[in-house]
């Protein structure tokens, strides 16, 4: 029941997610990613992914500081530091295999992305996050993160390499 439950949750969040680019205005799409970022938590926790779960309570924090600062560009900047150095604390604090330097990576390239202004620059860096989030998925037999990572890192691809070719 439990394992059933872990996966309903990871594929709320993922749902959520998925959802939140469907809205118009950023303010918008961060507010539903809130309750994403959640779900992926609670989903990493229960599926005893301590750094997965960790990471995912991190990029909880940065989304509610983005929600929060996302017009401030001198707060962002300070606020993806502070993220990064925090992140390297918690990848040494929550190591559990080779395997777990996988969502760290990936966090790390999330918040460095906040930086970017160029998009394609920013869908690259996509197809790696999700790469690593799906190789962490599978590790973990997350259900829904296995399925998600497959179509972001495809997708997000494909949209990269269209737009490459395009500019």
């Amino acid at each position: 029941m439990k394992f059933i439950l872990t996966q309903i949750i990871g594929a709320l969040g993922y749902s959520l997610m998925s959802f939140s680019f469907f809205r118009k205005n950023k303010k918008q799409i961060l507010f539903i990613q809130i309750f994403a970022y959640i779900g992926f938590a609670i989903h990493y926790m229960l599926l005893d992914a301590l750094t997965g779960s960790t990471c995912n309570i991190l990029g909880l924090i940065a989304i509610i500081l983005l929600y929060l600062f996302s017009d401030n560009k001198d707060k962002k900047k300070i606020l993806v530091a502070l993220l990064i150095l925090i992140l390297i604390l918690i990848a040494f604090l929550s190591y559990e295999n080779i395997y777990s330097i996988f969502p760290v990576i990936a966090s790390l390239l999330t918040f460095s992305s906040f930086l970017l202004k160029k998009e394609n620059k920013i869908r690259f860096i996509g197809i790696i996050t999700s790469a690593c989030w799906l190789v962490y998925a599978i590790i973990h037999v997350s259900y829904p993160g296995i399925i998600f990572g497959i179509i972001m890192t495809i997708s997000t691809a494909v949209a990269y390499i269209k737009n490459r070719k395009t500019k």
